[in-house]
């Protein structure tokens, strides 16, 4: 059950048309959503550094308890040259649309990457510094986001880029970033919060058969999860990532029964990580994600779509709701592609 993707507007113009005019807007003004992450992350990383040299103490935070301070402070050269310089410099080149600016900001997504894998190696080794772990893998994270929205000297900057790709492809670029979003915000950032918890001393739940109802409910969500990624991947001929987005509305699979079956997926994964720590930190990351998926990144995703889709996409937004599976059949179901 495919569509392939065409521009179409519809006569109920008082729907489509405030979301069409968020998306425009959104997608016109991506350049700036680049250059303001990339100032922000130079300007971040150099006040972090004055932290670290203003309150020796912090410094226990980001590295294992056995390793000197200097261990740590070492990095402040390379820090300071490659992400803070290199920030600044990507964001001047993005503003000012100089050449090479594409080639520039990858080189410093990669930049970022190299210590991100560096302290997760690190804290796997040792069991410690989650929290420094943690806070890479955000600022690697969105530095990738940003080239990747960018896009090379042969691309202009945009939200939304549609790919279409054969379905081997698809698959492989899909359960890649499955196996990247899931290792992020499934184990990193939820043992840095763990350490942080115990940092603070907040106090953890447990109760019987905790372990095995939160490892149920790992296994069923992540099982939603999967299903979702491959009928993307295999009816959409496309990625989830919004800049490599498939070219075809997907509305089989679970996405016959809920809109955003990866982003429940997701949701519940990480409450169930978290009911199996007894975290009510990590459980409060995971619905923290609903807040953030709703009114950050669905508007401009539902607004792709109408662009894209048009009717159809109305048509299974008001037939297929967005976080509660619907449990009959509707007038939807005559919709077939």
């Amino acid at each position: 059950m495919t569509q392939k993707a065409s521009i179409c507007y519809w006569s109920d113009r008082t729907v489509c048309e405030p979301e069409l005019t968020w998306y425009t807007n959104a997608s016109m003004n991506a350049r700036t959503i680049v250059t303001t992450y990339l100032l922000a992350q130079a300007f971040g990383t150099a006040a972090w550094w004055c932290a670290l040299f203003i309150v020796p103490a912090s410094i226990r935070w980001f590295q294992p308890e056995s390793w000197p301070d200097d261990a740590l402070l070492g990095f402040w050269l390379a820090d300071g040259l490659l992400v803070v310089g290199g920030s600044l410099a990507s964001a001047l080149m993005v503003l000012k649309r100089l050449p090479y600016s594409g080639i520039a900001i990858w080189m410093l997504a990669a930049t970022t990457w190299y210590p991100t894998l560096y302290c997760i190696g690190v804290s796997t080794l040792t069991g410690e510094a989650w929290l420094a772990s943690g806070l890479m893998c955000c600022m690697a994270g969105l530095t990738l986001s940003m080239a990747t929205i960018h896009g090379t000297d042969h691309q202009s900057p945009a939200m939304f880029r549609v790919v279409t790709m054969i379905k081997t492809s698809a698959v492989v670029w899909t359960f890649t970033q499955l196996v990247i979003f899931w290792g992020v915000f499934l184990w990193v950032l939820p043992m840095a919060i763990l350490e942080l918890e115990g940092r603070l001393e907040l106090a953890r739940f447990k109760h019987s058969l905790q372990d095995l109802f939160s490892m149920a409910a790992f296994i069923a969500s992540s099982w939603l999860g999967l299903s979702s990624a491959w009928t993307m991947a295999t009816s959409g001929e496309g990625t989830p990532l919004p800049t490599a987005t498939a070219s075809k509305l997907v509305i089989a699979g679970p996405y016959r029964w809920i809109r955003n079956p990866m982003a429940v997926a997701g949701i519940l994964q990480g409450i169930a990580v978290g009911w199996w720590f007894g975290s009510p930190a990590v459980i409060a990351y995971a619905c923290a994600g609903i807040l953030v998926w709703h009114y950050l990144v669905r508007p401009s995703e539902e607004a792709d779509l109408l662009m894209r889709f048009g009717q159809d996409y109305e048509s299974y937004r008001k037939s297929v709701r967005l976080w509660i599976p619907r449990t009959r059949k509707s007038q939807f179901e005559s919709l077939r592609y």
